[in-house]
């Protein structure tokens, strides 16, 4: 009888013990562990490309000469701007000028001196188009993409020579003197134009960690530029050094084209954001 008793004791502690569930208590509910569920993350499976939403840009890097620059030969500013995880839109600006001023002045001998020289120019480039990334890897994105391109340089100067004064429109000159036949010559040195073509590009990313990458690319050109005519007009009259007073006036139409592969990007580093 005590056995018996002794066993149905021993069944209904076990039943008891095994009825009983762990519970955590926190400030306001109390959770049944057993309905915890845990989310593994495979870090090796996981992608570091961008998404949907995500906008890039990049720096050019030149290991050979050892010089970190803007992201390309055209000295573009570039973003990216992911309207899906396959493709991105792509834009590429440059604005730059350069202005500069030369006097020169002897006041003193039978004939002074005075010659002021100033310099002024503009460029402004404008590069858009759309890029479509393939499957690749978690790490490798390659692509391929197209894009237009625009650009517009304004060239003037202004010389100012003892009683002369000289207005260029769309370029620089410059007045060379030949000492042996005591003559002078009018030397282009830069040419206003505008620039248009189209780029067929290929190129991948390769991302060392989540949003960084470095890539590289390669495309295949067709551009033609079309140079300003160049318009000199001369006021005054020369009492100083003697030099002409040339105008330098354009006839016909200038324009040249390019067509075939080039490299716009050394080595390119960048990161999404």
């Amino acid at each position: 009888m005590k056995k018996t008793l002794f066993s149905i004791a021993l069944a209904i502690a076990t039943t008891a013990c095994y009825a009983q569930r762990p519970t955590i208590k926190t400030d306001t509910v109390i959770t049944d562990i057993t309905d915890l569920s845990y989310t593994t993350v495979d870090k090796t499976t996981q992608s570091l490309k961008p998404t949907t939403g995500s906008i890039v840009t990049e720096l050019n890097f030149n290991p050979f000469k050892g010089n970190l620059s803007l992201n390309n030969s055209l000295n573009q500013i570039k973003v990216r701007y992911f309207i899906s995880p396959d493709i991105a839109l792509r834009l590429g600006f440059h604005a730059s000028q350069k202005d500069s001023t030369a006097n020169v002045n002897n006041p003193y001998g039978p004939q002074g001196i005075f010659v002021k020289n100033e310099r002024k120019s503009t460029l402004i480039g404008l590069n858009f188009g759309v890029e479509k990334h393939f499957k690749g890897t978690r790490r490798l994105s390659p692509y391929i993409a197209a894009d237009i391109s625009v650009s517009s340089k304004s060239a003037n100067q202004e010389i100012k020579d003892n009683g002369v004064s000289t207005s260029i429109k769309n370029g620089w000159l410059e007045t060379i003197y030949l000492p042996n036949n005591q003559s002078y010559y009018t030397q282009l040195q830069e040419n206003a134009y505008t620039r248009y073509g189209i780029n067929l590009i290929t190129g991948f990313d390769f991302y060392i960690a989540k949003d960084f990458f470095f890539g590289y690319e390669f495309n295949f050109n067709l551009s033609k530029t079309e140079y300003k005519n160049i318009r000199t007009t001369v006021t005054g009259q020369n009492t100083g050094t003697g030099q002409p007073t040339t105008n330098f006036n354009d006839t016909g139409k200038k324009s040249a084209s390019t067509f075939g592969p080039t490299l716009i990007n050394g080595v390119r580093i960048g990161y999404s954001f």
